[in-house]
C-alpha cells in the first residue's frame, strides 16, 4: 500500500522523467536484478504469455545466500541484457502485468528512497537521464521537504554507526554548502570540504559539540592547503596518480573499462603525456565552458544521495573524502579522455562513472588504493585537484 508522507528531496526531483525505450544504456543491462522472496513466488504463479514463461524460469535463480529481501535475481543474458527487455527497450513484465510486477529495484530506479528520521528520496547519477538533466542545469540544487506516494521497500538495519554530535543532517547540509559556494574554484571547494571533513573528525571524536557547533556555523577558520596555481610538479603528480588508479580500476570494473582504457591510450605515456592530456583538457574546457557547475551538480546529488559522509559503510570521514576525491578524478580523467565535445558520449561516461562509484563497493576500497599510490601523504592525494 503507498502512503503519502513528506520526503526530502532534490528541487529537480518532480522533473526527472525515465527514457524508457530511447536510454542509450538501459538501467537493466550488466548486472543481475535482486527480487525478495514474495515477489519470486508471485512470479513463479504468474499467469503470462509462453514467450514470457520461458524468459523468466530460465532466468530466475535463487541467489548464493537467500534472505527474505534478497531471494532471487533476474540473472542478465549472455551479452548482458536483462532477458525481459524487449527490442524495443521496454520491459516485458512492466507491459504484462504492470508495475506492481517489478522488483522494488526496477520499480523505483534511478530513485533511492531513504528511511530515518528524515526520509529521504533522490535519484542516482548512474542513470544517464539524471546526469543529462544536471548537464543542462544552472541553478544551485536545492533541497525541499515534499509530499510523496511512494511504495517505499522494505530496509535492513543500519550496520554501521557515527558519532554525529546529534547534527547528522546540519552536517550533510553543511559540506553541501561548501560545495556550493561559488565564490571559489570548484577545486578549492573540494579542497575545503575534505578540511572541513578533517576538522568535524576530530571535533566528533573529542565529543566537542561547541567545536561542531563552531564549525557549521563557519566561525572555524579553515585553510585550503591548495594552491590556486599549482606549480608543473603537482600537475605532473596529479597525472600519475590518475594514471595508476585507474590501471587498477580498470582491473576491477566492466563499467569504466573501455572508457579508461580509451583515455590512457589517448594521453600515452612519457615526456609526452602532461602535453597531450593539457591540450585535451583545453578541447574539453572550450566544448563545456559550464563543466564545474555540471561537476557541482553531480558531485552534490551523489553527496546526498549516498548520505555522504554517513553512508552504512565501515569508512571514516577522512576516507569517505578520499573516496570523493577519486570521484573527482575519475569523472575529471575520463571526460577529458574520452568526451572532448560529445555531449551525449560526456553523459554516457559520467553515468559509467557512478554506476561504478553508487552500486558498487568503491567508497570502501577507493580511499585505502589512493593512500597506497599517495603512501599515506594527504598533500599527495590533493595533487589530484590540479587534474
Amino acid at each position: 500500500m503507498e502512503k503519502l508522507n513528506n520526503y526530502l528531496v532534490p528541487d529537480y526531483y518532480g522533473d526527472f522523467h525515465c527514457k524508457m525505450g530511447a536510454c542509450r544504456n538501459a538501467c537493466c543491462e550488466g548486472w543481475p536484478i535482486t527480487l525478495p522472496l514474495k515477489d519470486y513466488y508471485k512470479l513463479l504463479g504468474a499467469e503470462v504469455s509462453g514467450e514470457l514463461r520461458i524468459k523468466l524460469d530460465c532466468a530466475l535463480h535463487l541467489v548464493e545466500r537467500p534472505t527474505n529481501e534478497e531471494y532471487a535475481q533476474i540473472l542478465p543474458r549472455y551479452d548482458g541484457r536483462c532477458p525481459m527487455r524487449m527490442d524495443d527497450g521496454r520491459c516485458a513484465l512492466h507491459c504484462e502485468l504492470g508495475e506492481d510486477a517489478l522488483s522494488d529495484v526496477c520499480r523505483l530506479y534511478p530513485r533511492g528512497v531513504r528511511s530515518g528520521e528524515i526520509r529521504e528520496c533522490s535519484c542516482a547519477n548512474s542513470c544517464e537521464a539524471v546526469v543529462e538533466m544536471l548537464m543542462e542545469r544552472n541553478d544551485k540544487i536545492v533541497f525541499r521537504s515534499v509530499p510523496l506516494k511512494l511504495k517505499a521497500p522494505v530496509q535492513g538495519e543500519r550496520k554501521h554507526y557515527f558519532e554525529t554530535a546529534g547534527c547528522e543532517m546540519e552536517i550533510r547540509m553543511h559540506l553541501i554548502s561548501v560545495l556550493q559556494d561559488r565564490s571559489r574554484k570548484l577545486t578549492d571547494r573540494i579542497a575545503l570540504l575534505g578540511m572541513t571533513l578533517k576538522h568535524l573528525s576530530e571535533a566528533l571524536k573529542a565529543s566537542d559539540h561547541e567545536w561542531v557547533e563552531k564549525i557549521l556555523k563557519n566561525e572555524e577558520t579553515i585553510e585550503i592547503p591548495f594552491s590556486a596555481h599549482p606549480a608543473h610538479e603537482d600537475l605532473m603528480r596529479g597525472l600519475e596518480i590518475a594514471n595508476q588508479m585507474l590501471r587498477l580500476l580498470d582491473e576491477k570494473s566492466e563499467s569504466i573499462r573501455a572508457y579508461g582504457t580509451q583515455a590512457l591510450d589517448a594521453f600515452g605515456s612519457g615526456e609526452h603525456e602532461f602535453t597531450v592530456y593539457s591540450r585535451r583538457k583545453e578541447i574539453f574546457e572550450k566544448a563545456f565552458p559550464n563543466w564545474e557547475i555540471w561537476f557541482e551538480h553531480m558531485l552534490v546529488n551523489h553527496m546526498f544521495f549516498v548520505q555522504f559522509p554517513f553512508q552504512d559503510r565501515p569508512v571514516n570521514l577522512c576516507d569517505e573524502y578520499l573516496a570523493l576525491l577519486s570521484v573527482y578524478m575519475l569523472l575529471r580523467f575520463l571526460l577529458i579522455g574520452n568526451a572532448e565535445n560529445d555531449r551525449e558520449k560526456a553523459a554516457d561516461v559520467a553515468s559509467a562513472v557512478f554506476r561504478l562509484v553508487e552500486h558498487t563497493e568503491f567508497d570502501c576500497l577507493a580511499a585505502p588504493m589512493l593512500k597506497r599510490i599517495c603512501m599515506n601523504d594527504y598533500e599527495n592525494a590533493i595533487r589530484l585537484l590540479s587534474l
